[in-house]
């Protein structure tokens, strides 16, 4: 107990500490100093991923003016002037052995990296070459090093003589935005994705359609934007593509969901032929807003084959994501009580149809048992799986909720070692219902922080978020001296450097 009764106690924040906890740190006591003004970063293979990276860091490790340092310093603390050739960091070069990829990041890209800090020029590798190109795993070291920079009001900024040695511990670490209950702008998404790659998240689940809205503006299928709410809440091919060409150069993959067969009613805005129609004791119930597809139509397998041949044209990933949430509540009055659908249904499962290239995603279950078993039901079949059930933020018990994430494990089942290995990992969701551009930023995060540092960091060490708050409040006071509004996640407190709204003219 301290002062501040049941809350954290601000001034008991880590500097310097990583985001999320690496595999493996090596202490030290030694300390350098850091001269905002001489420091680079600097790399003998240049391409855009790393020079964009370099300018990006370059700009985001000082977020003091160098003015305010330089006063700061002489009223402070004189006699230990930043100059000190003997305990200051010059530089940090970025050791790359292999061609930046001219592509996008892959499902199995290899993020490893090493941070030497021990000598005057740190040293960035990531040179073990695992699947791909091992630019992914330097821009995760570059995140981390920007984290072990602090400031000290006495002695100006600082760092760590430390080494890291660090990889993620599951491959995928997605946050889900949906933008079909609430038109988010392109610069929200990309300011959400610019928070993804600070907490080492790699995939951007796009949840663009819903029964609600449906923002994508396809060339194809030029009548599909008519479920959009109006024309400015909608998504050219130009601004997806730039949204996706941003979250490479942060490693970021970007994978589109349009929710389907079900959820499907703002796609029948523009083309209600493809919608079901639905029945009670033999007749059609014209008050009964279908949302669910007629797979008994060529029209509708046209349509789709049409939408996902574009899709899949946009969106350079290996994977879309075809949602297949909550088709039962429709299927009673527009599949089962329509004969047609029905009896094609029938056909279907009697084929003995099996999944294949697939993971399936787990979004069920209400109690952490039942997630579980969804989970080693799945992975018992042979089949990749990703947990969410555990992660939905838009759901808030307290705006303390953060720490009872740090009890849900992806692979806390019974289950084989060959079943753990096909757990690729799991994603903290923001279902749009309540959520727009006004308060997306402080709805996120820093609660999406916890779901990063359990998919990233050794399970032994995240299981606690006793021990994790310490660098959690640091990490929050992180985002927001980078600009971003998150909320407060420990009650009563202070950041060193605080957000400050400016009232519109």
């Amino acid at each position: 107990m301290n002062v501040h009764g049941q809350w954290p106690d601000p001034y008991k924040k880590t500097y310097g500490a990583i985001w999320p906890l690496p595999q493996n740190i090596q202490n030290s006591s030694k300390i350098w100093s850091i001269d905002p003004k001489n420091f680079k970063i600097e790399s003998d293979y240049q391409c855009d991923i790393i020079t964009n990276a370099i300018d990006r860091y370059t700009k985001r490790l000082f977020p003091i003016s160098n003015k305010r340092l330089k006063i700061s310093k002489l009223k402070q603390n004189p006699q230990n002037a930043l100059g000190a050739a003997k305990d200051q960091l010059g530089a940090l070069h970025i050791n790359i052995l292999i061609a930046c990829p001219s592509g996008f990041p892959p499902y199995n890209m290899d993020e490893s990296y090493e941070l030497d800090v021990t000598q005057k020029k740190a040293i960035l590798s990531a040179n073990e070459v695992r699947f791909t190109s091992i630019v992914w795993g330097a821009l995760r070291g570059l995140e981390s090093f920007s984290h072990m920079v602090y400031y000290n009001k006495t002695s100006g900024y600082q760092i760590r003589a430390e080494i890291v040695k660090d990889f993620p511990r599951f491959p995928h670490r997605g946050v889900l935005l949906d933008t079909s209950r609430h038109f988010l702008s392109v610069n929200a998404l990309k300011g959400n994705i610019d928070l993804m790659a600070q907490n080492k998240f790699n995939v951007f689940h796009w949840h663009m359609t819903d029964t609600e809205s449906c923002p994508y503006s396809s060339r194809v299928l030029p009548k599909l934007d008519h479920g959009a709410y109006d024309d400015k809440h909608k998504y050219t091919i130009e601004e997806i593509t730039d949204v996706i060409a941003y979250a490479r150069l942060r490693g970021i993959r970007v994978i589109p969901e349009f929710d389907s067969p079900a959820h499907v009613g703002s796609w029948g805005k523009g083309y209600p032929n493809i919608l079901a129609k639905c029945y009670a004791e033999g007749f059609i119930i014209d008050s009964f807003k279908s949302s669910i597809l007629d797979p008994t139509k060529d029209e509708t397998w046209d349509f789709l084959e049409t939408l996902f041949r574009e899709v899949y044209q946009i969106f350079p990933d290996e994977f879309i994501h075809i949602g297949g949430d909550e088709a039962y509540y429709w299927s009673e009055p527009c599949w089962k009580n329509n004969k047609n659908i029905s009896d094609f249904m029938k056909e279907i499962f009697e084929s003995g149809a099996q999944l294949m290239n697939s993971i399936i995603q787990v979004w069920q279950g209400n109690t952490y048992r039942e997630r579980m078993e969804y989970m080693r039901r799945i992975t018992d079949a042979g089949i990749f799986a990703i947990l969410s059930s555990c992660w939905y933020l838009n759901d808030i018990a307290s705006l303390r909720d953060w720490i009872i994430f740090y009890h849900c494990d992806p692979a806390e089942f019974d289950g084989s070692e060959a079943q753990k290995k096909l757990v690729l990992g799991g994603e903290a969701a923001l279902w749009g219902e309540w959520v727009d551009e006004t308060n997306i930023f402080a709805r996120l995060w820093p609660r999406a922080s916890a779901v990063a540092e359990r998919l990233w960091s050794p399970s032994n060490f995240t299981t606690s978020a006793i021990n994790s708050w310490p660098r959690l409040y640091e990490m929050q006071c992180r985002m927001v001296s980078r600009g971003f509004s998150v909320q407060p996640g420990f009650g009563p407190g202070f950041c060193d450097i605080e957000h400050h709204i400016t009232l519109p003219v």
